[in-house]
């Protein structure tokens, strides 16, 4: 146990110094939630007790020490840029654990230390997202007073724009379809809760956290002027999610009520909290109608500027074009 806390108290000097442990520290949080001390301690219970009796017990025989902190480590390997180090800390820590089980003779004092790392840390982060969620701003609007049940408001959203009366314009689409499943279908709309995104403006809330309950929710509404924070929006979907949020931006320009002489589109995704946004090929129109295709990118733009996307853009742009894969 005496084991078990230094190592807790390792990571924590690591999270005042680093803010790579800083980053890793909030992704868990919102992973994890707010997790309380007895969901805590049954949690690090489970997983300490079983990976050390597979570990530095089953496995222990055949691989070793470096063999099973190696392997440790291997199952350590989360595929999210915020906890790339993960695995180193799961190495040192499968060291630490295995020389306690070749100086003891046993896997259960590695199993208590490696319980009591996981609790701590758990409990530690757990509060951290009560702490955050405690400052958070409120809710904009405040729960009704005690009394006989109500209706609820009926929630007035601004008018959509009309047919213009001058021509040419340019009519700015936008196109969001997002499916969600599991119990994201649950705890996304209580992360949105203090959230003010731009569609809330044009789709009421409640709307918006029933659409996400039946695991489907679709934005697609059109504009006279851009929806500059729809990008914005994106991102801050994605922060909650482990799925990439997709989203479409047309630009149409209309010479009468019913031509369309141009059409530019761009593809905005986001992932954990941040935001691309790239061009689409919209081909010449066949029989006067554009067509849209979300999976068209601009290469060249994509070359162009390379280094200015994230890393987990351009590995998933590698593997789409192959020929990206030199860059």
């Amino acid at each position: 146990m005496l084991l078990g806390l230094g190592i807790v108290a390792v990571c924590h000097v690591a999270h005042r110094l680093s803010a790579r442990m800083r980053e890793a520290t909030r992704f868990l949080g919102g992973f994890f939630g707010p997790i309380r001390g007895g969901d805590a301690i049954l949690l690090a219970a489970v997983s300490g007790v079983a990976e050390e009796m597979c570990f530095r017990g089953a496995l222990w025989p055949q691989l070793g020490l470096v063999g099973t902190s190696f392997l440790f480590a291997i199952c350590h390997v989360v595929p999210v840029r915020e906890l790339a180090g993960y695995p180193i800390f799961a190495f040192l820590a499968g060291i630490v654990f295995g020389f306690l089980r070749e100086r003891t003779g046993s896997v259960w004092p590695c199993a208590v230390a490696h319980a009591t790392v996981n609790a701590l840390n758990l409990a530690w982060i757990g509060a951290a997202e009560r702490g955050r969620a405690a400052a958070a701003p409120p809710p904009p609007s405040p729960a009704p007073p005690p009394g006989p049940p109500q209706e609820p408001p009926v929630e007035e959203l601004p008018p959509l724009p009309e047919a213009p009366d001058t021509f040419p314009v340019t009519v700015w689409r936008y196109d969001l379809r997002l499916e969600i499943s599991g119990t994201d279908r649950e705890t996304l709309p209580q992360c949105l809760e203090h959230e003010q995104l731009a569609i809330f403006s044009y789709v009421a809330r409640p709307h918006v956290y029933e659409e996400i309950g039946k695991g489907l929710f679709v934005f697609a509404e059109s504009f006279d002027e851009p929806l500059a924070a729809f990008p914005n929006d994106l991102a801050t979907l994605s922060a909650y999610l482990f799925q990439p949020v997709t989203g479409i931006e047309v630009a149409e320009r209309y010479v009468d009520e019913e031509t369309t002489d141009d059409v530019r589109a761009w593809k905005i995704v986001a992932s954990r909290g941040e935001c691309v946004k790239v061009p689409l090929l919209v081909p010449p129109p066949e029989d006067g109608r554009f067509v849209v295709e979300p999976d068209r990118e601009d290469t060249e733009v994509l070359a162009a500027h390379w280094k200015e996307y994230p890393r987990w853009f351009q590995d998933a742009m590698r593997f789409k074009y192959p020929r990206l894969r030199d860059l």
